[in-house]
Formats: C-alpha cells, structure tokens, sequence
C-alpha cells in the first residue's frame, strides 16, 4: 500500500496532461480563495478606507472568467488525458494560464509585494520538478516579461500602481492589507514547499535505494564483486598505514554445478542464498561478506590474524557442511564449501590483487584435497 509520500510524488510518473490538469486544480482554488477575499472586502463596513471599489469589482469579473478558463482548460485535459495522454500544447496552455493569471491579480494589487516575490521565485522551482522544462522556460520568460512590463508602465505612469488598494493611512488598515497579502501567498508558498520537500524526500529515498541496489547482488543481497572489492582496496590501504593484519577468505560451494544440473537453478538460488544467510550469520559485526561470482564468495575479516581467521572459518564451514535443502522434488542436498585463506600478516605490502592469487591458489589446493576443508596460503609462500 503507497503512502501519502509515494502517491505525492508518483505526480512525476503522470503523463504531461494529467500534469497539465494537476496545474488548473491547483489554480481553481487559488482562484476561489481570491474571489472569496475580494467579495469579503466589498462587504465589509470600512471597504472604502482600503480599496477602490470599482477597479476591486472589475478584478472581480476578471476572477471569474479566470475560474470559468481555468475550468475549461480542466476539462478540455479530462477530454484528452486517455485519447492523447502525451499532448504538450496544453501543459504549454495551462501553464501560461496559471502564470498570467497571478500575474492579473498582482496587478490589482501591486506588483512588488512579498506574494509575487514567492510566487516568481517558488513557481519555476516547482515547476522544473514537475513540468516538461521547455513549458516552464516559456512560462516563467513569459510571466516575467508581463510583469516588468506591468511594474515599469507603472513607475511611468502609463498605469495605475495597484489600482483596487488604498494605500494604508492607520495601522489597522495596515493589518488588515498584510493579513491580506499572507493569504495571498499561503495557497503558493504552502503547495510549492510541501511538493518541493515531498519529492526531493523520494528522491533521494530512491538514491538511496539505487546506490544500495549497485552495491548489492540481487540474490544473496551481498555485497556485490566490484563493491567487495572496492572496500578490500580500502582496507588494504588501512593496514598499510596503520599495521593491523588482514585476511581475506575465498570460497566455493562443492559440486554446485552438480546441484543446477541434477535439481534445477532456483534449487541452485536456494542454495545460494541459503549459504549467504549462514556466512553472514557466523561472522563478526566488523567483518564482509560479499559474492565474489557464481558459487563463489569473498569474506574480508579485517584485524585478523591467519590463525585467527582460520578458527573463525572452520566454525563456518562446519556449520555449512551440516546444513542441507530440500529440493523441489523432496532430495535432501548437502552444502559444503573450500575455503582459502590469505592474509598480509607480515608482510603488509602486499597488494589486493597479490592477496586475492594467495587466497584463490589456497582454494584450488583445498579442492586438490577433497573439498570441505580450508587451506592457508601464508604470504611468503
């Protein structure tokens, strides 16, 4: 079941006309909440001290128009959205809709208020995230160019500055104009914050969860060859500067081959997977375990010495050699594995690569002697 952030941010899966319709819904109450302000205003006893009634009644008829386009547009993206799911012109449509439509507004208001610095600033922001960016390029060069047009005609005079206020004479008006002016801004500032936190949150989930699934193996969810071997390389380097030994153990299970051929390769997962649950198990918090390819494994158990080690991957083995999978047809299968062991206990120059020829030559001898058992390659061999 999705959560409310998963469903938030699956906006970003929708096609560019649900988008296209995701922008006028977003509008249409913006919309009514302007309309609602304006008819408050009218009615209100001392409407006189703070707007100019006949510029307010004509952003009025102005509103609504918008609304009813707006609701147009809505429909006209219904229409659309299952017969020409990938139509752009309208995301363009609703777009520039949305944009000159505030722009309106500000307008009546004034255009160099806190609400239309959220809005320049937030809208393309959330835009680039939600929206084809070509559309929101040609929105926000748009909207900006009818704002400095509108901002400069009236620094010339050409056109009234806010043309439905009475600038504030007392701080009571003063008040109410602020309040009015943070309701204004609430729909915008409260939508382009919640959607932007929301998706950067998925993203970076999904980040999170790509780097994780790089690093992984799919089946055993191990460490995969490349991210075993990048932390050996680490960790090589670790003991070179600081001393204390590390081994390195290469495994691989007995007759696996076998076992894919006589009982099929999801009886070869199980087995797989099976043997990565016990390794895990049986080994210390500080030490990796990771699949090294095929059947075979790479544990790195740093700070260890050989004799050490060897202690530490006997138990292992044995606890791997007693356990057995059911095959699909009801054969019980045996697990076992050979396991080499290397390490630069005295000779901390050794190199990743000259430790990982020790540990494979010492599995291929521990093969030589009859599988399930572990050999030592000692570095000066």
């Amino acid at each position: 079941m999705k959560t409310w952030r998963q469903r938030l941010a699956a906006v970003l899966e929708w096609s560019e006309v649900d988008k296209s319709i995701f922008v006028m819904l977003l509008l249409i109450p913006i919309l009514g909440a302007y309309i609602a302000s304006i008819i408050a205003l009218q009615l209100m006893p001392n409407a006189t001290l703070l707007v100019h009634l006949e510029p307010l009644h004509e952003l009025l008829k102005i509103e609504l128009g918008l609304l009813f386009g707006a609701l147009v547009i809505t429909g006209v993206g219904i229409y659309l959205r299952k017969r020409r799911p990938t139509t752009l012109w309208i995301q363009h449509l609703a777009t520039q809709y949305y944009s000159l439509s505030l722009i309106t507004c500000s307008y009546y208001i004034g255009t160099l208020t806190f609400c239309t610095g959220v809005v320049l600033l937030g809208a393309p922001v959330f835009g680039f995230i939600l929206l084809n960016r070509r559309v929101v390029w040609g929105a926000t060069i748009v909207s900006t160019i009818a704002l400095l047009g509108l901002t400069y005609a009236t620094a010339y005079g050409w056109l009234p500055y806010a043309p439905a206020v009475i600038p504030p004479t007392n701080s009571a008006t003063n008040l109410i104009w602020v309040n009015l002016i943070f309701f204004y801004t609430a729909p915008h500032f409260i939508v382009i914050i919640m959607f932007a936190d929301q998706i950067l949150h998925y993203w970076r989930n999904r980040e999170d969860t790509i780097r994780t699934l790089s690093r992984t193996d799919m089946l055993t969810s191990l460490l995969n060859r490349r991210s075993i071997m990048e932390l050996l390389d680490m960790e090589v380097a670790r003991t070179l500067r600081h001393g204390p030994p590390l081994t390195i153990v290469i495994l691989d299970l007995d007759h696996f081959k076998r076992i894919n051929d006589t009982w099929g390769h999801p009886t070869g997962d199980r087995v797989l997977k099976e043997a990565a649950r016990i390794l895990t198990t049986c080994i210390r918090k500080c030490d990796l375990v990771g699949r090294f390819g095929g059947e075979e494994f790479m544990i790195m158990l740093p700070d260890t010495t050989l004799a050490g080690a060897a202690t530490l991957i006997e138990r292992c083995r044995a606890i791997l050699a007693e356990t057995t999978i059911l095959a699909d047809n009801g054969d019980t299968i045996h697990i076992s594995g050979s396991f080499g062991l290397a390490s630069n206990e005295n000779r901390l120059l050794l190199s990743t690569e000259a430790m990982i020829k020790l540990a494979d030559e010492a599995l291929y001898r521990a093969k030589a002697e009859g599988r399930n058992r572990l050999e030592l390659a000692l570095p000066f061999a």
